[in-house]
Formats: structure tokens, C-alpha cells, sequence
């Protein structure tokens, strides 16, 4: 049924040929009105002369007490897509980001892959040109058309459409979160024309995902989890490889009671919180080419083969959300079994099948697994200890120094937002939903991921680490700019090594001894010297600083936390390492502004 709004503008005469209907906000007063009903709080803005219809809705809303989504004003779209993605990967549910037009949705830029390959539920949502002639009002309703605006974003997004004036925008809206939600989860596209947007008449209301259904994956074949516990209970180094189980804190239980009971090995990226890093089960774990029985647990990529992988007598199980990664063109990795499968319901299906079938042999090889996980829990710890006060007491910021001096500040329910990869055992992560990767190969999400996760997790303290170049592809002005507007700061420690390794320390292996490395020269890859991150963030009224040495680090992360927590304001830490050849200083910049 076609519905009018009430209180809205008019202007025209809506009968005579050829001319619209008055402006409204019909339209979008449903948009809004069936993403609140579906657990969206925030819509990240981007302004957009087509989307001032969104704005007059919301305040509309506001103003009669109607529940909608909070407009969360961004001044990139990189930082909109960037920070929604950080709200969905804490809370679970959709997240929601409008642009502008064509041009908005192209400066979410790498944005879009990590939102693909993280398996994030967002809804992306950007107008269209005007094309009506009374609606033509600037030459960019002409330079903004495309022949297909969906077609730009269709490799990265599992659905795209373009709304029509006579759609149910409800259901067209319910639709796209379905499929977002369903497993494997993945990022939506909607385009909205300018004249749908700004009609004063909808049909239909708002429509809750619930009414269509979300697929649910189960525990998966019967038969298929009986034949991975006997694998397992047989083998004598079993290993689980996981990726994605710490979206789920029940999955994650799950793994940590099979895991202890079993003493099955573990190894874990840093993607989520998986396991705990002080479980016995990450310690000891056999090599990939060591293993004789391997369970790959909701893992896209368990292994690279072209430098370590199985070997042939290995037997192979897949299990989780997208057991055949169908995203991928081409992917090699073998298995004996693969299924389809929730891992907060596979886990303790398989752990009651191993209760089931454990017998004296298999008592006797877990037993001695968890005797060699012991000793090597024991042994490691202590390497570490001594490589901590060794690294610690000395004058550089390395790797371990980084790590350690964060693991200091943070707190184990805080939030930890990390881009590096490499602070494994060292800033120590131990409850689920607090530890999250991108997902993706893309840099430059973690400044603002890590403001969506304070903002969804209830103001819970967030860090986050990131490299320069990192930070650098960021879009740091607006992502401390929009910290502050939203009143989620965020305590963000740069690892700064004045480069990027694809362009300086891959250079060197793909070439060694080749001509970059003898001429010294990384342009391509050095950032070198650098920006001053810290006054960068002053201007920007954030708390700034450089460290240089572990003791600098130390003081500096200690006032950081400060100027976040009690002062309510973002703090940028500038941790100055050596480069990749070890290097401590920074090249001095020659005349034309190019460093080394």
C-alpha cells in the first residue's frame, strides 16, 4: 500500500504532467526505520547532496521520538566503512554506512576487500544521480551517472540493487541484511536514486530479517565428525588450525575444552581470540609438514604452500561457515573431508563424539601429548621471560619491546585493535571478543575499526597497533577527527620502521644482493623520513608523542592511556624502530624533498 507522509515541504502541483511529486521523506524515513528495527544504532554518513532526505528523516524521527539509527558524521568514507566494520565485528549485527553518489563508495577503496574477506554484514547504502530534467539542478547529476553503480562494487559484495520508485523498501532493505547475515557473512549494496530518495510517498513499512529467516549452518554431517574424531583419537600429532571460531564465544569454549581434554595442538592466527594464549595446547604444536592428522577450523588460508605444507601422508579435514572458500578462483589446499558446518555447534558435537570413542590407546598418546605440552609451555616461558629483560634493558624499540610495553597498559577486557600480526605472546589475550584482525590483506582499517569497536563494546578501553604505513593509508586527520566527534578515543600505537616491507624488506628476498640493496636506495618502499605522528596529532587536538627507547616507550604509553581515559581525548604514540636493515635514524631530506 502506498503510504504519504505527513508534515513534510511541498512545492509544485503534483498532477500536472511531467513534474514530480513534492520532496519528501517517505523514503527515507522507512530506510531508517527498518535498519533501527534490525539492531542497526549507527548510520555512518558521508554527506551527499542526493542524501539530505536522510537527514530531514532523522531529525524528523527525533523530533516525534520515532527510534532510529544515530547519523555518526564522518569526513571519509574510508573512516565511515572502516569503523562500521569495527561496530558489526563486536556486536555481530549489521552495520550501516551512506555515501555519496558514485564517488563515495570508490573512497572506501581497499575498505571493500577487507569487508569481503573479513565476512562483515555491513549494508552499504549511496545515492544516484537525479536524472529527472526538474531535478538536474548541477552539472554533477550528469558526470555522477554510471552505466551500472552496482557493477563497481559486485566482485566485493555478496548482493547489490538499485532501489526502484515502486519497490517495497522494507522488504528490498530486509533482503539485503538476509543475505548479509547469512553464512558466510558478507557486505551488501544498495543504490537509492535521488528522486526514490526524496518522494514523499513509500510503499510498504518496515520489514524485519526475522520475517524472511537467516540461514543457520549446523553441526554439520554426523558421519563426517565421527570420521574426524576417530582421525584425531589415531593420530599422534593432531592439529587444529583456526582462524574465525572467536567470533563466537561459545565456539571458543568449546575449542578450549576440547583442546585441554584431548591435548590436541593448537595454532591460532591473531584474526580473533580463538584460544587463550596461556592454553597448553598453543604450546609445543607441531609444523604443518609434522602433523599426521590436521582439522582446518573455519581458516581460509591454514598454511602457504609454496613455503610450508602438509605432507602427503597427512589426513585433512575442513570444517566451518565456507569449507570450499568460493570466493577464491583458485584454491589449491587438498582435504580428505570437507563440511559445512557452525563451529559453536560442530565443537562440542566432535568433542562428544571423541568421549565417546576414546579407549586405552588413544588415553595413552593424549596422555603423552599432554606431557610434551606441559614441558614445552614451561620451556617457553622462560625463553620468553629472558628475551623480554634481554630486549627491555636495551636502547631500541623492537618487536618484543613493542609488544611487552603495550601488554603493560592494556587490560585483559579492554580491547586490543591490531594490524601488525607480529604481537603474538606478547600482548597476552585470554576472553573472547577482546582481539581482532581485519580479515583481508588491506592496511588502514585499524584507527577507525578500533573507534566502531569502543563505540559498540559500551566504551570499553580500545588499542590499537598499526604500522606507518598503515596509519599512513588510514586517513588519519579524519580518523582522530571523527574519535573525537564521537567521543570513542582511542589509544593508537604506531610500530614506525619508515617503510613498508612489500617495498624494502621483499625487495631484498625477492632480489638479494640485487641492485635496490646495493645502491641503498627503497624509494617505492621507504617513508623515509617521516611525518611527525605526534605533532600531526596534536594539531588534530589528540595527545601525541614519540618514543625512542623502551623506557620512553613505557612513560609515553602510560600518559597516552591517561590523556585517553581520564582526558577523553584520542592519543597517537609515534614508536620509532630501526628499519629494516636495523637502522635507528632517519635519512635527512635532500634538497628536493626526497629522503635516501
Amino acid at each position: 500500500m502506498a503510504v504519504t507522509e505527513t508534515g513534510s515541504a511541498s512545492g509544485g502541483t503534483p498532477d500536472e504532467p511531467g513534474l514530480l511529486r513534492p520532496r519528501g521523506t517517505a523514503v527515507a524515513e522507512v530506510i531508517l526505520r527498518t535498519l533501527a528495527g534490525n539492531g542497526v544504532e549507527r548510520l555512518w554518513f558521508c554527506s551527499g547532496s542526493e542524501l539530505v532526505p536522510l537527514q530531514e528523516a532523522h531529525a524528523k524521527a527525533r523530533h516525534h521520538g520515532i527510534a532510529v539509527p544515530r547519523l555518526a558524521m564522518t569526513v571519509h568514507e574510508h573512516v565511515a566503512i572502516s569503523a562500521a566494520m569495527g561496530e558489526s565485528m563486536v556486536t555481530g549485527r549489521p552495520a550501516a554506512v551512506v555515501a555519496h553518489a558514485d564517488m563515495g563508495p570508490l573512497n572506501f577503496g581497499a575498505e571493500l576487500h577487507t569487508a569481503l574477506r573479513g565476512q562483515y554484514p555491513l549494508v552499504l547504502i549511496s545515492g544516484y544521480p537525479a536524472t529527472h530534467p526538474q531535478r538536474r539542478t548541477s552539472q554533477a547529476f550528469w558526470n555522477q551517472q554510471r552505466w551500472d553503480q552496482g557493477g563497481l562494487f559486485r566482485q566485493y559484495t555478496k548482493w547489490d540493487y538499485r532501489l526502484a520508485p515502486y519497490d517495497d523498501v522494507g522488504l528490498v532493505l530486509a533482503r539485503a541484511m538476509q543475505v548479509a547475515l547469512t553464512p558466510p557473512r558478507g557486505p551488501v549494496y544498495l543504490a537509492v536514486p535521488a528522486e526514490v530518495l526524496a518522494q514523499d510517498m513509500v510503499d510498504g513499512a518496515p520489514v524485519a530479517v526475522e520475517r524472511l529467516g537467516v540461514a543457520r549452518l549446523g553441526q554439520g554431517d554426523e558421519e563426517g565428525i565421527r570420521e574426524i574424531a576417530r582421525r584425531m583419537l589415531a593420530a599422534h600429532r593432531p592439529l587444529i588450525l583456526t582462524d574465525r571460531v572467536g567470533t563466537d564465544a561459545s565456539a571458543v569454549a568449546a575449542l578450549d575444552r576440547l583442546a585441554a581434554e584431548f591435548a590436541v595442538s593448537v595454532t591460532a592466527t591473531r584474526h580473533r581470540m580463538n584460544l587463550r594464549d596461556d592454553h597448553p595446547s598453543r604450546w609445543g604444536a607441531p609444523a604443518v609438514d609434522q602433523a599426521d592428522m590436521i582439522l582446518v577450523l573455519d581458516h581460509p588460508l591454514p598454511w602457504v604452500p609454496a613455503s610450508r605444507a602438509p605432507s602427503a601422508a597427512a589426513w585433512i579435514a575442513v570444517a566451518g561457515t565456507d569449507p570450499i572458500c568460493a570466493e577464491i578462483p583458485l584454491y589449491e589446499f587438498p582435504a580428505r573431508l570437507r563440511l559445512f558446518a557452525d563451529p559453536a555447534a560442530f565443537l562440542p558435537a566432535l568433542l562428544e563424539e571423541l568421549r565417546r570413542l576414546r579407549d586405552p590407546a588413544s588415553s595413552a598418546r593424549i596422555e603423552e601429548r599432554t606431557r610434551r605440552h606441559e614441558r614445552a609451555h614451561a620451556e617457553g616461558l622462560r625463553l620468553r621471560a629472558d628475551l623480554i629483560a634481554r630486549e627491555m634493558a636495551g636502547s631500541v624499540i623492537t618487536p618484543t619491546v613493542f609488544g611487552t610495553a603495550i601488554n603493560e597498559v592494556i587490560g585483559p577486557e579492554d580491547l586490543f585493535i591490531e594490524e601488525l600480526g607480529d604481537t603474538a605472546g606478547l600482548v597476552h589475550r585470554g576472553v573472547p571478543g577482546t582481539l581482532f584482525m581485519n580479515g583481508g590483506s588491506s592496511l588502514g582499517w585499524a584507527t577507525s575499526g578500533a573507534m566502531g569497536a569502543r563505540l559498540a563494546s559500551g566504551d570499553r578501553p580500545t588499542v590499537c597497533a598499526t604500522g606507518d604505513g598503515g596509519y599512513l593509508f588510514g586517513v588519519s586527520g579524519a580518523a582522530l577527527w571523527t574519535q573525537a566527534r564521537m567521543a570513542a578515543p582511542v589509544l593508537t600505537v604506531i610500530a614506525n620502521n619508515r617503510g613498508y616491507r612489500t617495498g624494502t624488506s621483499h625487495v631484498d628476498s625477492y632480489y638479494p644482493g640485487g641492485y635496490v640493496s646495493a645502491a641503498g636506495d627503497y624509494t617505492g618502499g621507504a617513508i623515509d623520513p617521516p611525518p611527525d605522528y605526534g605533532a600531526e596529532a596534536r594539531a588534530a587536538g589528540a595527545y601525541g608523542a614519540r618514543a625512542r627507547t623502551p623506557g620512553e616507550l613505557r612513560e609515553v604509553l602510560r600518559a597516552a592511556r591517561a590523556a585517553v581515559e581520564r582526558d577523553r581525548i584520542p592519543a597517537v604514540v609515534d614508536a620509532w624502530m630501526p628499519d629494516h636493515l636495523g637502522r635507528v635514524e632517519a635519512a635527512q631530506a635532500s634538497a628536493n624533498g626526497v629522503g635516501r
